[in-house]
């Protein structure tokens, strides 16, 4: 899918309604609901559509009843994460990355930790020369989105042997500060389902990858997020 088409202007930047590094506390104090599969399924496709998206559109695409999708978009206006404007639902993209972060990403933020010296694109390129299924997200999905900064840190979704790292020359990272990657299990199917193509890798949706930059946290992923919160797929 291609990446090349713009977000109205008029939309709130992600660094105005947030701030530098203030968000994450903010909307852990105002949501303790998570949110299952279904739900996050749906607010994905949302993020991405220009137009007003449908109740019956949003129900097919996250496999859940009309009336499922009633109720979670409900409960989205009522937080200010989507408006209905005849005759369907737009995304707040300015507030919807850390919403989402907070209610569904955080939940799958179980990880090992991995080093290795050289730079990490090439990291993930050899990871997923191995591994072509996993889905990859962090500094390095944001960087073949949309060229943006060296990568610090990636982070891959999905299953990889301790031994296989090691055979690729990985050493264990006492913690995500130290690491160069960051392996994560996969959510579930609808995550996977999701995922675009993006130079020869699998790369997690637009909105998981702009929340997984919200939780690495830092001022230049924030602006990395404020860009690609300006394009849809």
């Amino acid at each position: 899918m291609a990446i090349d088409q713009k977000v109205n202007q008029g939309d709130i930047s992600v660094l105005a309604i947030f701030g530098k590094n203030t968000y994450i506390g903010a909307m852990a104090a105002r949501r303790t609901r998570r949110w299952g599969a279904g739900k996050a399924a749906m607010v994905r496709h949302l993020y991405t559509t220009l137009e007003p998206a449908t109740q019956v559109e949003l129900a097919a695409h996250a496999g859940v009843s009309q009336p499922a999708v009633s109720q979670y978009l409900s409960s989205l206006r009522e937080n200010g994460d989507v408006s209905f404007e005849d005759p369907g639902w737009l995304a707040n993209r300015a507030q919807l990355p850390a919403s989402y972060w907070h209610s569904y990403a955080s939940r799958f933020a179980s990880e090992s930790c991995w080093y290795r010296i050289d730079d990490v694109t090439t990291q993930v390129g050899d990871l997923v020369e191995r591994e072509p299924e996993l889905v990859v997200s962090g500094d390095v999905a944001a960087d073949a989105m949309l060229p943006w900064n060296v990568p610090a840190i990636a982070i891959v979704y999905g299953s990889v042997e301790d031994s296989v790292l090691d055979e690729l020359g990985f050493v264990p990272a006492d913690t995500a500060a130290t690491a160069t990657v960051l392996v994560r299990p996969v959510p579930d199917d609808s995550f996977v389902n999701d995922a675009l193509g993006v130079r020869q890798m699998r790369v997690a949706a637009h909105l998981h990858l702009v929340a997984d930059l919200v939780g690495l946290g830092g001022d230049d992923r924030l602006e990395a997020s404020e860009r690609l919160a300006r394009f849809v797929d």
